[in-house]
C-alpha cells in the first residue's frame, strides 16, 4: 500500500486507545463494543488511505491531521457516516467511564 506508514501510525494510535480504554474497569460488553467500533474505524481508515494519494508521515499531530483529511476526502458518504457514528459511539463509551 502506498500509505502503509500512515496506516501503521493510525493503527498504533487506535491500538493504544483500545489499551487505554481496557485499562479502566469497563464491562465486557463495553470492551467488546469499543474494540469492534475501533476495528471498524481502522478498516475505514485503511480503505481511505488506499484511495488517497501519498500521505507523508512527519510529526504525529501533522500526520494525524493528514490521515483524517484523507479519510474525509476518500470515503464514500456512507462510509464517512459510519466513520462519524463510530467516533460518536467511542466518545459515549469513554464518557461513561470518564476517559
Amino acid at each position: 500500500m502506498l500509505n502503509q506508514e500512515a496506516f501503521d501510525m493510525i493503527e498504533s494510535r487506535f491500538s493504544a486507545h483500545v489499551k487505554l480504554f481496557n485499562s479502566a474497569e469497563v464491562s465486557l460488553d463495553d470492551s467488546d463494543a469499543h474494540y469492534w467500533t475501533v476495528k471498524d474505524r481502522l478498516e475505514l481508515a485503511r480503505v481511505a488511505l488506499e484511495r488517497a494519494s501519498e500521505v507523508r508521515v512527519t510529526t504525529l499531530p501533522r500526520s494525524l491531521g493528514d490521515v483524517y483529511q484523507a479519510v474525509r476526502t476518500n470515503l464514500t458518504p456512507e462510509e464517512l457516516t459510519r466513520w462519524n457514528e463510530g467516533n460518536e459511539a467511542i466518545e459515549v463509551l469513554c464518557d461513561k467511564y470518564g476517559l
